[in-house]
This record gives C-alpha cells, sequence and structure tokens, in this order.
C-alpha cells in the first residue's frame, strides 16, 4: 500500500482538493477515483473509464460504500 493510501485510510477514506474533487482509492488498487459534489461527476484513472468512458467497477464500489 502507498503513502496516499495510508493516510486516505486513516483519515477518513477520501482527501478533498481547493477546488471541491473528493479523491478515493479502490481498494487494493493505486487508481484514482475522483467525486465532484458540486456537478454530481465522477471520474476514474483506470483504462476502462479512460477509454470507454462508462462508469468502471471502481466507481460502482465507491458509491455502493464497499471500502
Amino acid at each position: 500500500m502507498d503513502s496516499v493510501s495510508q493516510a486516505m485510510n486513516i483519515f477518513g477514506g477520501y482527501y478533498e482538493t481547493e477546488r471541491g474533487w473528493r479523491h478515493y482509492r479502490a481498494q487494493g488498487k493505486t487508481y484514482d477515483v475522483q467525486f465532484n459534489p458540486r456537478t454530481l461527476e465522477w471520474k476514474c484513472t483506470c483504462p476502462h473509464h479512460i477509454f470507454k468512458r462508462v462508469q468502471c467497477k471502481h466507481i460502482k464500489e465507491i458509491q455502493g460504500g464497499k471500502k
């Protein structure tokens, strides 16, 4: 587990940027799952989401609260 994932687990499971994006990590992965509560937009850095532009399993995992 990398240091960013470790810190996120200690401090509530996500961190928030100054622009309002919340950054999560899928269990056991290093993909950055992002959520903007203002626009309700989800993003993930996995290839499935980037190239197919669909909700990947990592986004669904975070939405389902499986962290």
